[in-house]
């Protein structure tokens, strides 16, 4: 499948990616280490929490880069330039594309989020 994550990531590249094993097992751990990073049932240190965000980070940058294709200097580039909130959007559009869903439902999914975050604001 063809994937242009310029939208999230800056960097106008279109990959042709393969959903193999490996890159699914990548966005599977991707996705634990995210569902694990909102569990505020554990008690852990703060340490902790901050390794843990860290190692995180670096395994969503792993992701991006065999998914993309990108080199180190435009993995620089992003992580220099992209704020961690849109770099965590284009995980989660890189993980939606490998489990087949459409640029346009991704698209018509992020207009209803997008309009129910601006209805609960107005309702405040």
């Amino acid at each position: 499948m063809k994937i242009n994550a310029k939208n999230y990531f800056k960097i106008n590249k279109t990959a042709d990616v393969t959903p193999t094993n490996n890159i699914i097992r990548l966005a599977t751990k991707v996705q634990i280490g995210m569902l694990e990073s909102q569990d505020t049932e554990k008690d852990i240190t703060e340490l902790d929490v901050m390794k843990n965000g860290l190692e995180l980070q670096e395994e969503m940058a792993d992701f991006v880069q065999r998914v993309m294709g990108y080199t180190d200097k435009q993995m620089e580039s992003i992580n220099d330039t992209v704020s961690i909130d849109k770099f965590g959007e284009g995980v989660g559009y890189l993980i939606m594309r490998l489990n087949g869903i459409s640029d346009d439902e991704i698209r018509l999914s992020e207009q209803k989020q997008r309009k129910s975050i601006e209805d609960s604001k107005a309702s405040k």
